[in-house]
């Protein structure tokens, strides 16, 4: 493990690169109570500067934090809880976050991955259209700024997915055909297309006209790292390879669902180098956004690696707040 700056150099750390690197991806909306919210915390735009922080947060541990401008959430296309999807719209709206939705394509059998090797057809057959009209309304009537991202981890067939086949042609066709259905609906969407970040995802890339943001899933696993690379990794080596393949698009790269789960040193060093890589090199230009996934793993990682707790204390991200505006004001 190499030489770190201490904890406390290193809360400060973290917020002064949230306060240079740009937000991104909300716009000025009209004057409802979700565009005042937006008014008063200053709307993240995609023009540059400033990281924006997201998180999945099914718990809500992070509904009161000021540091998270953007919301994610998972839906079922096929089994929509439409009143908890209005209700999630709304919230992320009072808070004056972004709203990233991440939409899984289910099929409609009992077991919901039965089926998937007519998913891809029934989608383009418009046997989907009005889950997609449903969803795509909600999220035009929504006063911020939309990311939606459809069928993500496509290129990594485990079964666990039935969209994530060995069947690019087919999950290109079907992902446009979303994407074009929903801009009817909602035409200031940004579409986030977002594998795991394996070596073949390009195989499943859609076309730029279908793409706004490119996204990959990123884990910090203390466990997995002892078991196969012999020693703990940091935030540059674990990231590096999935972002030189999802920056090769020309597109803005966020991180749409990162966990780190191990011991106190070692997840204090992961964020640690995160955030000293973003303000120490432009090794990541392109990267915009990172989205906490704040849960525990919702499924057994294979060869014993048991099911991981990603979730973050929201007092970790306070004191990463009061730490920086303390060595912002003694620069003064």
């Amino acid at each position: 493990m190499k030489s770190v700056t201490p904890l406390p150099a290193l809360l400060a750390k973290m917020l002064l690169a949230q306060a240079m690197f740009a937000q991104v991806l909300l716009a000025p909306v009209a004057a409802t109570e979700a565009s005042a919210a937006y008014k008063e915390r200053g709307a993240p735009i995609l023009e540059g500067g400033r990281l924006s922080l997201g998180v999945y947060d099914p718990h809500s541990s992070f509904a009161r934090s000021g540091d998270v401008q953007l919301e994610h959430i998972f839906i079922y296309w096929q089994a929509l809880d439409l009143p908890a999807f209005r209700a999630s719209l709304r919230d992320a709206g009072r808070r004056g976050r972004a709203m990233m939705v991440t939409v899984e394509p289910y099929t409609r059998a009992i077991n919901w991955r039965d089926g998937g090797e007519r998913l891809f057809s029934d989608i383009l057959r418009g046997g989907f259209g009005r889950e997609i009209a449903t969803i795509c309304q909600e999220l035009g009537a929504f006063e911020g700024q939309v990311l939606v991202r459809w069928g993500h981890e496509m290129e990594k067939p485990t079964g666990r997915y039935p969209w994530a086949r060995d069947d690019n042609r087919g999950y290109r066709a079907a992902y446009r055909h979303f994407v074009e259905e929903c801009r009817r609906h909602a035409p200031d969407a940004l579409f986030v297309w977002s594998p795991v970040g394996e070596r073949n995802l390009a195989a499943y890339y859609p076309g730029d006209s279908h793409v706004d943001l490119v996204g990959v899933s990123l884990w910090g696993l203390q466990a997995y790292d002892r078991k196969f690379f012999a020693g703990d990794r940091d935030f540059p080596r674990t990231f590096a390879e999935k972002y030189d393949r999802a920056a090769a698009f020309g597109k803005p790269v966020i991180i749409a669902e990162l966990g780190v789960s191990g011991d106190r040193q070692y997840r204090d060093f992961w964020f640690q180098s995160l955030f000293e890589t973003v303000l120490a090199s432009t090794r990541f230009e392109k990267l915009r956004a990172v989205v906490l996934f704040n849960d525990k793993e919702p499924h057994y990682w294979p060869m014993g690696l048991g099911s991981p707790d990603w979730r973050l204390d929201p007092a970790y991200l306070s004191g990463i707040k009061q730490a920086a505006q303390q060595m912002l004001t003694a620069a003064r």
